[in-house]
C-alpha cells in the first residue's frame, strides 16, 4: 500500500488541498474521483467526513501518482509558488488533555499518576490553529510564553460514548504535530483555577501540521514514537509517547463521554517535561525558532512573531 500525506496550502487565490507523496505534493481538485460539486470545494476535512471511502481513494491515488509521475506533471504543487498551512483549517473542535505525561507531571512536583477524573480542555481553532513558518504572534499581554510539544489524533469517524478501547481506536484517522503555547502568567486565577482562553486559547498559540498522516502509515508503534522540541536550536524536551499515562483510545474513550468527536476534529495529547521553567524560566521571545519533531509523524517549525 503506497504512503502518503495530507496538507494545505496557501496559493494566491485561495486555500488548497494537497496530496504528499514521495517528497512530492499534487493539488487534490482535479485527481479525486468525486462527484464535481464535492471535488470544487473539497478540503481535507471534507475527506475526513466519509474517511473509510475517501482513504480507499487516496490509497489508489498515491500509486497512481508513484507509478505515473508524468502524467500528473501538470497536478504538481511549485513549493516556491505556496505556503503550507495548517491541515484541517477548521476543525469543529481542538480539544487538549493535560498532565498526562509522567516526567511532565513529576517536573511539577506531583506523582506521576493517572488523574481522575482525566482533565481536558476545549481551545478555540479559527484563530488560535495555525501552521508553520512565522505564524506564531508573541501576544502582548504576556512575559511567560512556554512551549509544549504534543502528538495530535486526528478524528476520522463521529465517536459518542464510546464503550471499548477498540470502538475508540477505530475513530483515529492519524496523527500531526502540535505545539501547544501557554502564557504561564495568564493562565491561573487566583482561587478560580485555570483561565483556558487567556492562558492558552490567544490568537496563533496552536501550531499544527505541516502534514496530516493516516495512522496506517505511522511505521513505528504509534504508542512509543519519540518527540522532542528545539528552541533555537537547543533541545529543551526530549521524551517517548510510552510515558502517557492515558493512552491515546483511553483519551478518547473518556472525552467521548462528554463530547461528541466528529471527523476532522483535534486532540492534542499531552506534552513531556522539558518547558521554560525546568530551563530556568527561558520564555521564548520575539525571533526565537521552534522546532518540534515526532517519529514518524514529521516536523514542525514556527517562529515567534511580533503581534500586530
Amino acid at each position: 500500500m503506497q504512503s502518503f500525506t495530507l496538507a494545505t496550502v496557501k496559493t494566491e487565490a485561495t486555500y488548497e488541498p494537497v496530496i504528499c507523496v514521495s517528497d512530492r505534493s499534487f493539488y487534490l481538485r482535479s485527481l479525486l474521483d468525486l462527484p464535481l460539486p464535492l471535488r470544487s470545494k473539497a478540503t481535507v476535512k471534507d475527506l475526513l467526513d466519509s474517511w473509510h471511502d475517501s482513504f480507499s481513494l487516496l490509497v489508489e491515488l498515491a500509486e497512481r501518482l508513484v507509478r505515473y509521475p508524468q502524467s500528473y506533471s501538470q497536478d504538481a504543487v511549485l513549493a516556491a509558488s505556496v505556503a503550507f498551512e495548517t491541515p484541517i483549517r477548521f476543525p469543529n473542535k481542538l480539544l487538549c488533555v493535560g498532565a498526562n505525561y509522567a516526567s511532565h507531571l513529576r517536573e511539577m512536583g506531583v506523582a506521576p499518576e493517572k488523574m481522575t477524573p482525566m482533565p481536558f480542555f476545549s481551545r478555540p481553532p479559527t484563530t488560535s490553529l495555525v501552521g508553520p513558518g512565522r505564524t506564531v504572534r508573541k501576544p502582548r499581554s504576556t512575559s511567560q510564553l512556554d512551549w509544549e510539544v504534543e502528538l495530535v489524533i486526528v478524528v476520522g469517524k463521529c465517536l459518542r460514548h464510546a464503550t471499548s478501547l477498540d470502538e475508540a481506536s477505530s475513530a483515529i484517522a492519524g496523527f500531526s504535530v502540535g505545539l501547544d503555547l501557554s502564557c504561564r502568567d495568564l493562565q491561573m486565577v487566583k482561587d478560580l483555577g485555570m483561565d483556558v482562553s487567556r492562558g492558552k486559547a490567544q490568537d496563533t498559540l496552536a501550531p499544527v501540521g505541516p502534514v496530516f498522516v493516516p495512522k496506517e502509515f505511522i511505521q513505528e508503534d504509534f504508542h512509543d514514537l519519540g518527540i522532542k522540541l528545539f528552541v533555537n536550536g537547543e533541545k529543551m524536551m526530549d521524551a517517548r509517547t510510552n510515558e502517557m499515562l492515558y493512552s491515546l483510545e483511553e483519551q478518547l474513550l473518556e472525552i467521548s463521554k462528554y463530547t461528541t468527536l466528529e471527523p476532522g476534529d483535534l486532540v492534542f495529547t499531552g506534552a513531556p517535561a522539558g518547558s521554560a521553567k525546568a530551563h530556568g524560566q527561558r520564555w521564548l521571545q520575539v525571533g526565537d525558532k521552534i522546532r518540534a519533531e515526532i517519529e514518524g509523524v514529521g516536523v514542525l517549525d514556527v517562529e515567534v512573531t511580533e503581534d500586530d
